[in-house]
């Protein structure tokens, strides 16, 4: 037993010392490591220190984009509604004072040139452009001046002309010192029914009926009543200019608050 120890003991020593040579471990290391080539073209290989693209990010990424590039368009879209509400809502601030200011018996070019800067140019802004200097007489001027010249118009309406007798021009000529008018009786086609008609008219502001119902009148009637005719029918083409201009403005508003946004 004893000699069977020292045997074991022995051989252990010997395995410890010669071990390594007698038994060599084959190291994995040791072979050539054999490498692939890669199959992505050189042209489409990452820059080195670049990030690697992680698996899936693509589609994120473009998400992202097209809805950055929506909310750009949106944004655009909300910027220039509201640049043609303003622009249309100056537009009619600027009809309004020009309105305003037409009524009135002097010039309103200042007005007419701020509307011009905010509205492209028309028939109307171009018609008004030679009656804004010098205006137009009111409404109400225009009746308190016809009062005046109605005498006169009722006179020359009743000239009996060149060809009638002494006793009709002699009468007409003192029909020129004291004159005498119906004004009540606006019925009938007298001169005198037309005149009344007319003042009954401009009273209440129809410049328009009131040149209408004086169409008719005897042409000396007319001579006198020229100038507050010419006058008359000047009012009458500013305010139809300016209506037309102004229902323009507030058309063109109520149709970009429609369609704004």
């Amino acid at each position: 037993m004893i000699a069977l120890c020292v045997f074991c003991v022995i051989l252990g020593a010997l395995v410890t010392r010669f071990g390594p040579t007698w038994f060599p471990v084959k190291r994995s290391g040791d072979s050539p490591i054999q490498v692939e080539p890669s199959a992505t073209p050189p042209a489409a290989r990452l820059p080195v220190g670049s990030p690697v693209p992680l698996e899936g990010a693509a589609p994120t990424v473009v998400g992202a984009e097209a809805e950055i590039a929506r909310l750009e368009t949106r944004l655009g879209l909300l910027e220039a509604g509201q640049k043609s509400v303003l622009d249309a809502a100056a537009a009619s601030l600027a009809a309004a004072a020009l309105a305003e200011a037409a009524q009135t018996s002097g010039s309103f070019a200042e007005e007419l040139a701020s509307l011009e800067r905010v509205l492209p140019m028309s028939t109307d802004l171009r018609a008004l452009s030679r009656l804004a200097q010098t205006g137009a007489p009111t409404r109400a001027g225009l009746a308190a001046e016809f009062e005046s010249l109605a005498a006169r118009a009722a006179t020359a309406a009743r000239d009996p002309g060149q060809d009638a007798d002494l006793l009709a021009r002699v009468r007409h000529a003192l029909s020129g010192i004291v004159s005498i008018r119906q004004v009540s009786s606006t019925r009938g086609a007298t001169p005198d029914a037309k005149l009344a008609r007319a003042q009954r008219l401009l009273d209440e502001g129809d410049v328009e009926s009131a040149i209408r119902a004086l169409d008719t009148l005897p042409d000396p009637a007319r001579i006198v009543l020229a100038p507050w005719l010419a006058s008359a029918e000047r009012r009458v083409e500013v305010d139809r200019h300016v209506a037309a201009i102004r229902a323009d403005a507030l058309a063109g508003l109520a149709q970009v608050s429609r369609a704004a946004p």
